[in-house]
C-alpha cells in the first residue's frame, strides 16, 4: 500500500501504484518512450498540471443502480473565483449556477425550489435568478465551489490498468479498490501524452455508478453575472427568508 493523490469532489478518489507510458508533446508513438513510477509521483504531477490550469471544464454523471434515478452536471470554472453549473435530477428539478466571488446567482425550477433546504416564497418565483451570499448555500441546494481540491487525503489498493484510448487519445487507466466505500471501485483515465491532464474518472459500487469528465483545459471564460433585472436579492426579503 502507498500513499496516494487524488481528486475529490461528491465522492472520494483514490490511487495506487501504477505504470506509465510518457511522452514530450512533440513526440510519435514510434518515439514515445516508458517509465515506470510510483503513484505519488504520476498523481503529484496530474495534480500540479490540474492545479496549475486557469480555466477547465467538467461534467458528472451519476445513477443508481438500485432506482431509475439519476443526476447529471456540467461546471465550467477558473478554479478559483468564477464558475458556472447546470445541473438535472431525474424527479424534474433542473438549476443553474453562477458563483462571483462571494456572490451565487441561482436559476432554479419550481421542482427544485421543493428540494432545496431554504425557505420559498411565492416572490421568488417570479425572477429568474436568485442572488445570495456563498456563504449561506446549504447542502440541500447543491451548489458548486469554484475552487477544485486536487489533493492527497487517504490510501487505497490499486491496480495498473493498459495503456489504452479514451475518445482516441491515449491514457493511463488505473483501476482502485476503495478501503473507506464497501465494494467502491474507482477508475483514473490520466493522459499518457503531453501533459498529464486528468481525463476522466469512474466510479461503482453495489448502488451507483459515476462519471466524471474533464475537458475545455485552459479555455478562455466569460463569466459575467445575470442582467440586474432579471434577479431578486434574497437579501431583500424577511430575515427569515434565506
Amino acid at each position: 500500500m502507498v500513499g496516494t493523490k487524488a481528486s475529490t469532489a461528491a465522492l472520494c478518489l483514490f490511487v495506487g501504484a501504477v505504470a506509465v507510458g510518457c511522452a514530450d508533446a512533440g513526440s510519435t508513438a514510434h518515439t514515445r518512450t516508458t517509465e515506470i513510477r510510483s503513484a505519488d509521483q504520476l498523481l503529484n504531477e496530474t495534480d500540479r498540471t490540474m492545479k496549475a490550469l486557469t480555466s477547465v471544464t467538467f461534467t458528472t454523471d451519476v445513477s443508481s443502480t438500485d432506482s431509475n434515478r439519476r443526476y447529471s452536471s456540467r461546471v465550467t470554472t477558473d478554479l478559483a473565483h468564477r464558475c458556472r453549473m447546470k445541473a438535472a435530477w431525474s424527479q424534474g428539478a433542473t438549476m443553474e449556477q453562477i458563483r462571483i466571488g462571494e456572490t451565487d446567482y441561482i436559476h432554479p425550477n419550481a421542482a427544485y425550489l421543493e428540494l432545496w433546504g431554504r425557505t420559498t416564497v411565492p416572490a421568488m418565483r417570479h425572477k429568474p435568478w436568485l442572488k445570495s451570499p456563498a456563504s449561506a448555500a446549504k447542502g440541500a441546494d447543491n451548489l458548486v465551489d469554484c475552487a477544485w481540491p486536487f489533493t492527497s487525503f487517504a490510501e487505497g489498493k490499486a491496480t495498473t490498468g493498459d495503456v489504452t484510448k479514451l475518445d482516441g487519445k491515449p491514457v493511463i487507466s488505473v483501476n482502485v479498490t476503495a478501503e473507506v466505500a464497501e465494494g467502491g471501485v474507482y477508475t483514473f483515465y490520466i493522459a499518457a501524452e503531453g501533459k498529464p491532464y486528468l481525463l476522466r474518472i469512474g466510479y461503482r459500487d453495489s448502488h451507483h455508478r459515476t462519471v466524471r469528465r474533464f475537458s475545455g483545459f485552459n479555455d478562455r471564460l466569460d463569466i459575467q453575472p445575470p442582467a440586474a433585472a432579471d434577479v431578486l436579492d434574497l437579501s431583500s426579503l424577511p430575515s427569515n427568508v434565506s
